[in-house]
């Protein structure tokens, strides 16, 4: 990668609408010549504040999986298809990896306006805090 300007860093969860967002990220890629980072982030389901294990959950093998599976459906003309799979919050984590990046890609759940305010959102997260235009597919 000649410019790290020159990267587009895209959600990946295996969810449709992060299909969708990977599709809009690669089509961007190419087109400006950049690079792609398929990233994922997994945390530990929690309970009373603190992680529950279970011996047979590998959450980092299964979000492996799923940025694998987002790796083999898309290739570039342009540009390197790269993966990152990070533990942590998933908003913090694409944010942090597109500090310098041309754009970061995400899908969005089409939780409305108070759902987002009670749940929370990986988008609006990142179009607060990333320091990239970002950009939510619908």
């Amino acid at each position: 990668m000649a410019d790290e300007n020159k990267i587009v860093v895209v959600g990946v969860d295996g969810s449709t609408e992060s299909t969708q967002a990977l599709q809009w990220a690669a089509d961007f890629a190419d087109r400006v010549g950049a690079d792609l980072l398929l990233v994922t982030a997994w945390q530990w389901p929690m309970s009373y504040g603190a992680p529950v294990y279970w011996p047979a959950f590998n959450p980092d093998g299964e979000a492996r999986s799923v940025v694998e599976k987002a790796h083999a459906s898309v290739t570039l003309q342009h540009g390197e298809v790269r993966t990152a799979v990070h533990e942590g919050k998933p908003g913090p984590v694409l944010v942090d990896l597109a500090q310098h990046a041309a754009a970061l890609v995400v899908g969005s759940q089409g939780h409305g306006a108070v759902a987002e305010a009670v749940l929370g959102s990986v988008s609006a997260y990142c179009v607060r805090h990333a320091h990239c235009p970002v950009v939510v597919v619908r």
